[in-house]
């Protein structure tokens, strides 16, 4: 009887243990599912659409929204941030090196950007940087001295009250310290006049080479997919860029 009467208790521990583990792990569950319920909005990832391995676009998220806030994204922007594309995009350095970049354009344009870079990187057009330009305070010339290439930048085009293309995401610089912005007033960035010079015979620039001119691979990759570039305009010489309109 003594046995059966301490079979009979383990078997009623036993149960209970059951009992209360499985209570334990509902409770938990609930637990997990109400954090994730009062999750902040955008903790979340945002969907990544992939072009090729390494090539991606996506609506910006929280914290590259917080980047861009009073910088490239000024306050009076009338471009709403949901017609904007955050790209992950892979490019060939200066000295060889396969890098990851990032650039922000206009929702039109992601998807072509990245075929257009894509190809880039498949012929080996090396690009020095490809940083937002809110890293450097989404100071224009700061960003090109740099040699950085970028996209956008809610700004006025140089020297006028125009928003420049820049503004909806709809341009991209590249290279801009070998493929200067050239006026009648000067130069820009200031330290890309060894630039002026277009023949590449002439030229004393050290990556002389890589410079964009017209008919050439970059002209007519960018060409394929629909951009117009400044190397082409009358009154002004703006190497560096390609634009969609």
């Amino acid at each position: 009887m003594e046995r059966m009467r301490k079979g009979k208790e383990v078997q009623r521990f036993a149960a209970f243990a059951v009992v209360v583990m499985a209570a334990s792990l509902l409770i938990g569950f609930r637990s997990c599912r109400t954090k994730i319920c009062m999750a902040k909005p955008g903790i979340a990832k945002e969907k990544v659409h992939t072009y090729k391995d390494g090539f991606t676009y996506q609506k910006l998220t929280d914290e590259v929204i917080e980047r861009i806030k009073g910088k490239s994204y000024k306050e009076d922007a009338d471009i709403p941030l949901g017609r904007l594309r955050y790209l992950r995009i892979l490019y060939v350095d200066f000295k060889g090196n396969v890098k990851s970049g990032e650039m922000i354009v206009n929702r039109k344009i992601a998807r072509r950007t990245l075929k257009v870079f894509y190809r880039l990187y498949q012929i080996g057009y090396p690009i020095q940087r490809m940083r937002l330009v809110d890293d450097y305070g989404a100071d224009d010339e700061a960003s090109m001295a740099a040699n950085n290439t970028s996209a956008f930048n809610y700004r006025k085009i140089a020297g006028t009250d125009k928003l420049s293309n820049h503004s909806q995401g709809l341009a991209i610089d590249i290279n801009p310290k070998i493929n200067p912005y050239i006026t009648s007033k000067g130069i820009a960035p200031a330290n890309s006049r060894r630039y002026k010079e277009r023949e590449v015979s002439k030229c004393r620039g050290k990556y002389k080479d890589y410079m964009i001119h017209k008919g050439d691979e970059v002209y007519k990759i960018f060409k394929k997919y629909g951009f117009s570039w400044g190397g082409n305009w009358k009154h002004a010489k703006d190497y560096q860029h390609f634009e969609y309109v």
